[in-house]
C-alpha cells in the first residue's frame, strides 16, 4: 500500500460536520467516502474497503453501535480501526464501548478536527509500521 492513498469512512448523519472531516483529512492524504447513517455505511463497506471508520454513535436508521456489531460481526473486516464520536457522553459507558466494538478512540463532541486527524494519522502509522515489520 506503499503509494496507495488510504481509505476512510465517515459516518455522520450531520452533513456539514462530515463536510468538515472529510476535506481535512483529504487535505491530510487519505480518501475519504461520506455515509449519511449506518444503513448506507454497511452497503458501502460490503462493496469497498476502507482502513479505518469514523462514525457517529447517534443516527437515524442503524446507529453507531449497530454498525460497530456489524462491521465486529465480519471477520474479513477485523483490521478495520474504528473512532467513534459522540454529543452522549454523560450517557455512555464509554470503556464498555471501547471494548464490546474494539473501538481505538472515543471522541466526545465537541471535538476539534485536529484532534480527529491527529488520531488518524497515529492510528493508520501505526498499522503501517506493523506490516512493515511482518511482510
Amino acid at each position: 500500500m506503499s503509494d496507495d492513498k488510504r481509505r476512510i469512512l465517515i459516518t455522520e448523519d450531520n452533513r456539514v460536520l462530515g463536510d468538515v472531516l472529510r476535506f481535512n483529512l483529504e487535505r491530510s492524504g487519505f480518501e475519504v467516502t461520506i455515509a449519511h447513517d449506518g444503513a448506507e455505511a454497511m452497503d458501502l463497506i460490503d462493496d469497498q474497503a476502507f482502513d479505518l471508520l469514523i462514525t457517529d454513535y447517534q443516527m437515524p436508521n442503524v446507529d453507531g453501535a449497530e454498525l460497530c456489531h456489524y462491521i465486529r460481526q465480519n471477520r474479513s473486516l477485523d483490521g478495520m480501526f474504528i473512532i467513534m464520536c459522540s454529543a452522549k457522553g454523560m450517557e455512555l459507558d464509554r470503556e464498555q464501548l471501547r471494548k464490546q466494538w474494539d473501538i481505538a478512540k472515543l471522541v466526545l463532541k465537541p471535538f476539534s478536527v485536529r484532534e480527529i486527524v491527529a488520531a488518524v494519522n497515529d492510528l493508520l502509522a501505526a498499522s503501517e509500521d506493523t506490516r512493515a515489520v511482518y511482510s
